[in-house]
């Protein structure tokens, strides 16, 4: 009796249903607009996040050091993204990095005529400032497009690349080793033996991809990479829906203990595919290396 009821009153009231469904279809759209819009203007930000690190292998005798991370640029060709590109810039230079980082993709998309071109991207970050210098390696998008051509255009910018190989920097008075490890998608297995010098200074390790460090020996003091954006989406309670990476979340984002390793993956500062960023804003990383207690110097 109660169903017939129902039924009679939902037929008396056909109007009135009509109207509630198409209300409740126009805030669902509205909702799911307001979102996206809000989604795609994630991407035209950026923050500054700071993270104090005390690294043991960075040894008691090791100076303090900042180091500015940037990664995954994807400047496309517009003027807004220049423009962008030089206030990222500029809010680096602002935290007086003693060190700054580049991890890689540069360049957008896959094609060059959907990036800006390399010189229009090196000649801002050439820019940056740092009292050790300004050191990168190119990730996969660069990789798919010119990569000669970037290197020459970061090269030309006082940007040293570091492409499977390592360079010997000292930090008030303090030697340490800084290694750039090519990326992941282009080599699958680096040559660890090779690439981590034998000596027990301290090391620093760079690269695109993070799942290079599955394989990497228990001896950095700290390695940073990219390539993940963090996700871009990150649903609160479920996560990212999709990481770029055979690990899955393992390297999704921040600071990682992995195994005996310390690892840190900028979330970047572009997008790729989608326009879309959701609770993982771009990010410039300052991430302050503290040696164990013992030395508080700092360059």
């Amino acid at each position: 009796m109660k169903a017939d009821g129902a039924i009679t009153w939902l037929g008396g009231h056909r109007r009135l249903v009509f109207r509630l469904v198409l209300l409740w279809l126009f805030m669902c759209s509205a909702a799911a607009t307001a979102l996206i819009v809000l989604m795609r203007g994630n991407c035209d930000v950026f923050e500054v996040h700071r993270h104090e690190i005390t690294a043991p292998r960075w040894g008691s005798g090791a100076p303090r050091l900042r180091v500015a991370v940037l990664a995954d640029f994807h400047v496309r060709p517009t003027p807004e993204d220049l423009k962008r590109l030089e206030r990222i810039v500029a809010a680096a230079n602002a935290e007086a990095p003693d060190l700054i980082l580049l991890p890689g993709d540069f360049v957008a998309g896959h094609l060059p005529s959907h990036s800006a071109t390399p010189e229009e991207i090196a000649v801002r970050l050439g820019e940056l400032k740092a009292e050790l210098g300004v050191y990168a390696v190119l990730g996969n998008h660069d990789h798919w497009q010119q990569p000669q051509r970037i290197e020459a255009a970061l090269a030309a910018n006082g940007i040293v690349l570091l492409e499977n190989r390592s360079i010997r920097l000292e930090a008030d008075g303090k030697p340490f080793h800084l290694v750039g490890v090519t990326d992941w998608l282009k080599q699958r297995e680096p040559d660890w033996g090779a690439l981590l010098p034998p000596d027990s200074l301290p090391s620093l390790v760079m690269t695109h991809t993070p799942d290079v460090f599955d394989s990497m020996p228990e001896k950095p003091a700290l390695a940073v990479a990219g390539h993940t954006h963090g996700g871009q989406i990150d649903l609160p309670l479920l996560g990212a829906p999709a990481v770029p990476s055979r690990f899955g979340e393992r390297y999704q984002h921040g600071l990682i203990r992995d195994r005996g390793n310390l690892v840190f993956v900028t979330a970047g500062l572009g997008y790729s595919i989608l326009k879309l960023r959701l609770n993982c804003p771009p990010e410039i990383a300052i991430l302050d290396l503290i040696p164990p207690p013992g030395n508080p110097n700092r360059i």
